[in-house]
């Protein structure tokens, strides 16, 4: 799953622009590529070569030092015990030697230089663009904060790229509400209310409760009543009213399927993330949306099937509007930047390192 940051605009337009740029760069680079590779096989192959002629050399060397010595000792069989010790000197010497030089042999021997693969460019839509557009640094301003983190980390472990998500957007034009998470998939748009809430959780007569059991002073068991003031499926059912009209206003004509409403596209609920956190399903009565921890959300996620026409374009064009409309009521406090700008300046740095990395294969 890739985290996008929320201050992005023209999210499908530089993906389509990154596209094209990618084409660029394969067109201007491509064969000087090819052409490198190929300059530096040769090259490595003419160093193998001499590496290989000169080992062949000092073994030949070797192996006649050795017979003049066997040769000298049966010559002069006078001092045929001081040659014979030279002799074993001299092959002790040699064994050390190709024992020491064991590699440096098997790659002169056997180590030929393959010609490459060459890879034309730098794939701009695999990785660069996608660490672009995450967020610098995830804040933790408030203890419902380590719910969100949390839940996005094990979104990301378990969803594929193909999904992609953000945290705290502003889905409503009051700046106190916003989605906490948001995941927009092949399946459709996910949307989830964090509460990293601990202890037993029920809702009875229209109320939401925590309940939790402490020992006091003198080890007396005291059950600690919290009433939530504003209920968390209540809030998830805002955000996803304003999501739909959000895309039914600002999604350009023909984005979606002509079958296919924006309200068909949500989904989603309450998760709760703490690890302490008993949900009663018995005593939650009324509720409004869907809730369960983060692993069955997860899990439900994964297991959703993909709707036609919802392509990763489209998903980025729901991105755009929900972004858009954002920043509309964000102004002085999100600084706005253009996905089609930052396609131009990555297109630019990459042709810059490649011309750096032709200049360094041709030389």
């Amino acid at each position: 799953m890739r985290i996008l940051a929320p201050q992005w605009t023209h999210l499908a337009d530089g993906y389509r622009a990154l596209q094209a740029l990618q084409l660029k760069l394969e067109a201007e680079f491509g064969r000087a590529v090819q052409i490198g590779h190929r300059q530096r096989h040769r090259k490595e192959l003419s160093e193998w070569q001499k590496k290989r002629r000169t080992f062949f050399i000092l073994l030949a060397l070797s192996i006649l030092s050795v017979v003049a010595l066997c040769v000298a000792a049966f010559v002069f069989r006078e001092a045929a015990c001081l040659l014979a010790y030279w002799t074993f000197v001299v092959a002790l010497i040699l064994i050390t030697t190709a024992v020491a030089l064991r590699a440096y042999i098997v790659e002169a021997v056997s180590g030929r230089p393959t010609m490459e693969r060459p890879q034309p460019t730098a794939d701009l839509l695999a990785r660069r663009w996608w660490e672009s557009l995450a967020p610098a640094e995830m804040m933790v301003e408030k203890g419902g904060d380590l719910g969100e983190l949390d839940f996005l980390r094990r979104l990301s472990d378990r969803l594929s790229d193909e999904y992609l998500a953000v945290r705290g957007l502003l889905t409503s034009a009051r700046q106190t509400q916003d989605t906490d998470v948001l995941v927009v998939g092949p399946s459709g748009v996910w949307i989830f209310e964090v509460k990293h809430w601990r202890g037993r959780i029920v809702k009875q007569e229209g109320v939401w409760k925590q309940i939790q059991s402490r020992r006091g002073k003198m080890g007396k068991k005291q059950v600690e009543e919290r009433i939530v003031e504003q209920a968390p499926d209540d809030q998830w059912l805002c955000q996803a009213q304003e999501i739909v009209k959000t895309l039914q206003r600002r999604l350009p004509e023909g984005a979606l399927p002509a079958d296919l409403d924006p309200a068909d596209l949500i989904q989603g609920g309450v998760v709760f993330t703490h690890p302490g956190a008993v949900i009663e399903r018995e005593k939650i009565q009324g509720h409004t949306a869907s809730y369960g921890p983060p692993g069955a959300w997860i899990e439900r996620i994964a297991r959703a099937g993909p709707r036609p026409g919802l392509t990763l374009e489209t998903r980025l064009r729901i991105l755009d509007a929900l972004f858009e409309w954002a920043a509309l009521n964000e102004r002085g406090v999100v600084k706005v930047v253009s996905a089609e700008a930052e396609a131009e300046r990555l297109y630019h740095l990459t042709a810059e390192e490649l011309r750096g990395y032709v200049a360094e294969l041709v030389k």
